[in-house]
């Protein structure tokens, strides 16, 4: 029986995997795959979740917006019910557009440059039970400084922050401008239950 793929953008756009990541990968068994948001047209093959994480998007928004058939196959991975966890920088893909260029329109915001979320690193609470937190787990993460949205959170956020509301909880999807270190637990969330590709 084949590994689950675990797709985790990188290129010029996004962050490499972490260490934490990718050992997280290892010790589900999983297989690890990169995809580049500039230049790829598909998803690695048998990608059962896709990973965005943060990085520096704005200066290679014109390419990651002409790569229209990559921006489709995201959407129909999403639309299939396959698990997406976009933190940091990488919500931006997922959002409208970012600096006036076309993305994948999953989320109802635009990004635009500037520093994101709130300063400094947070203490967060999981507002709805996720592809990688259960409703009330605690986590400690770090605000992206290198895009904003000019809307923050949605109906069902994905953290509450004190009084505050950030990030998106849907069906399969996570979506944050926080980003949590990765560890074997919130990996083995992420691919439980997750549709075979």
């Amino acid at each position: 029986m084949s590994r689950p793929v675990v797709a985790v953008a990188t290129g010029p756009a996004l962050l490499e995997p972490s260490r934490e990541l990718r050992d997280a990968i290892a010790v589900a068994g999983a297989a690890l795959a990169t995809v580049d948001l500039t230049t790829d047209a598909a998803l690695p093959d048998g990608a059962v979740a896709l990973v965005l994480g943060d990085g520096a998007p704005v200066p290679h928004a014109p390419a990651i917006g002409a790569n229209e058939a990559l921006r489709d196959a995201v959407v129909a991975h999403h639309r299939a019910g396959r698990r997406i966890v976009a933190e940091g920088a990488g919500v931006a893909y997922l959002a409208t557009s970012l600096d006036g260029h076309p993305m994948c329109d999953v989320l109802p915001a635009a990004a635009r440059p500037g520093p994101g979320g709130v300063p400094g690193p947070v203490e967060l609470m999981a507002a709805a039970d996720g592809p990688v937190h259960a409703i009330g787990q605690k986590r400690i993460g770090r605000p992206s400084r290198a895009v904003a949205l000019d809307v923050t959170a949605g109906s069902q956020p994905a953290w509450t922050i004190g009084r505050d509301r950030e990030g998106w909880a849907m069906p399969g999807l996570h979506a944050s401008l926080i980003v949590v270190p990765w560890t074997p637990d919130r990996l083995q969330r992420l691919l439980e239950g997750a549709p075979v590709a």
